[in-house]
């Protein structure tokens, strides 16, 4: 579906993704990603639409957390979306 290259190996599977040379996985990406310093980045390819979930989550304000995951997915955007 990604257009991306699998390879089998005897201890598993290895996928390649580049998602500079791959719009469709970047079209179709689900996935939410959290950095060493606590943000949740809705995108692999932006840094300008990061939410902090370190913060909820030292206060134990579990409202909170969940809010910044919703957050973080109203703020997901194809990185090139432009380009179809």
């Amino acid at each position: 579906m990604h257009n991306r290259k699998k390879f089998i190996l005897p201890q598993g599977e290895v996928e390649v993704v580049r998602p500079m040379d791959n719009t469709e996985f970047c079209m179709h990406c689900t996935r939410l990603r959290l950095t060493p310093d606590g943000y949740l980045k809705p995108c692999l390819l932006r840094g300008d639409n990061l939410v902090d979930v370190l913060s909820p989550l030292r206060g134990g304000k579990t409202g909170e957390v969940r809010a910044a995951f919703k957050e973080a997915i109203i703020r997901r955007e194809p990185y090139f979306k432009g380009m179809f």
